[in-house]
């Protein structure tokens, strides 16, 4: 069937460009118990039904704050339509897709600042986007403070009123300024894994040399596979799903420009809030937590079409 456009469509056409990424990561530590249940099962594996099985990587999160100076379609018409600036905030956990021995990262929480990203990034391919609004530095000689706020609940009750709220703040409480730059993309990904201590071949975080292979490939040549749960409510029955599917797409570097680690030292707080169960959800160390790893990329990338892994009758 033909969708249909409709005037003020909030929905266009993948595949979407990226220019001006300002990107910045916070390597955080997390319980890999939790996120097998709370996350590769919960949201991967038992929709399916055991088709597919995800586990966690490695014990670890990565909160990104990110700032895009543009993002159009390049799919006509809607190329032709214009482009769109846009903030970010999301929380990226690396899984491991073991029936296709390949790595992907899913998306448990994110939230941006423009009208268009949200639908189109949770109808065209699961990103479970919500709206906020965000403190992110125009460069990593700024990156003291972020912050991303959004309409919550503090606890679930009939009288309890959605505020908006500071969900996560990350704050540098010493030192200042970026250090190291990286030539490109490939030696980012390779200065991340050793100043994480993990050896190219280290089978304690990546499983397997497979799968350590695969991984640094796709880094290598810009590659970041993502997996999503996409589904919509029935409108008969609320606590069914119409459409349920495993979705992978993966995003291409398109251009890196710089990127390095950010120096100092950085505080990450995160609400303890009712509808946002952050800290349970990814088995976290507590509200405040010293990232293990902060650091700074600049590039451009493109996203396009995905597939289903999985498709629920």
């Amino acid at each position: 069937m033909k969708y249909i456009d409709r005037g003020g469509e909030l929905v266009y056409v993948q595949p979407f460009a990226a220019k001006g990424v300002h990107f910045y990561g916070f390597l955080l530590p997390a319980d890999a118990g939790v996120l097998q249940e709370k996350l590769c099962d919960r949201y991967l594996n038992e929709p399916s039904g055991g088709a597919t099985k995800f586990r966690p990587a490695a014990p670890l999160v990565l909160l990104v704050f990110c700032k895009l100076d543009s993002l159009n379609s390049e799919a006509p018409p809607y190329s032709d339509y214009g482009w769109f600036a846009e903030q970010e905030a999301a929380i990226w956990v690396l899984t491991v897709d073991e029936q296709r021995e390949t790595m992907l990262w899913a998306f448990p929480y994110i939230w941006v600042d423009n009208a268009y990203a949200m639908p189109m990034g949770r109808e065209i391919y699961g990103f479970p986007k919500g709206l906020g609004t965000f403190n992110v530095p125009n460069s990593p000689q700024e990156a003291n403070e972020f912050s991303v706020d959004a309409l919550a609940l503090k606890t679930f009750s009939p009288e309890t009123e959605g505020t908006v709220e500071r969900i996560i703040e990350v704050k540098r409480v010493l030192g200042e300024g970026a250090t190291t730059e990286w030539d490109d993309i490939g030696g980012a990904g390779k200065a991340i894994l050793e100043t994480l201590g993990y050896g190219l071949e280290d089978g304690d975080f990546w499983g397997d040399l497979k799968l350590a292979y695969n991984s640094i490939e796709d880094l290598i040549n810009g590659r970041v596979p993502f997996v999503f749960l996409k589904q919509f409510r029935d409108v008969a029955d609320g606590t069914q799903a119409c459409y349920q599917s495993i979705v992978e797409v993966t995003c291409k570097a398109t251009k890196f420009y710089s990127g390095g680690l950010l120096s100092g030292q950085y505080e990450v707080n995160i609400a303890d809030l009712a509808s946002h169960p952050i800290i349970a959800d990814l088995g976290l160390t507590g509200n405040k937590i010293s990232p293990l790893l902060s650091y700074w990329t600049y590039f451009d990338f493109e996203i396009g079409p995905g597939v289903e892994i999985w498709k629920g009758q």
